[in-house]
């Protein structure tokens, strides 16, 4: 599935208020929509990618990727920040094709 210009794979989008953001993203310039929750991906019964600005609507924050297995947010597969819109879709991207080739 394709997603924001990623292929998803088998993930299935139940929330996106990031897929606006383009490519050349000024943290200053969209600080208004840059909150805790802004893109949550499910792949199957126990993997969730969540995505997020931290803090909430400061533009000196960053993107705080999470990967999460069966609700363990105290302890996340993944734990990434980003400042950039096109370095966390290469890495949305990049769990994508991991979570592809999983059994």
């Amino acid at each position: 599935m394709m997603f924001w210009n990623i292929d998803i794979g088998q993930g299935v989008v139940v929330f996106d208020d990031i897929s606006f953001l383009p490519d050349a993203f000024d943290a200053a310039q969209h600080a208004d929509y840059l909150k805790e929750d802004l893109l949550q991906i499910v792949y199957g019964h126990d993997l969730v990618l969540d995505v997020g600005w931290t803090p909430s609507f400061d533009e000196h924050g960053y993107f705080l990727l999470m990967l999460v297995r069966d609700g363990n947010w105290d302890e996340p597969v993944e734990r990434a920040e980003f400042t950039e819109v096109v370095s966390l879709k290469q890495r949305i991207a990049g769990i994508a094709g991991e979570l592809a080739n999983r059994v």
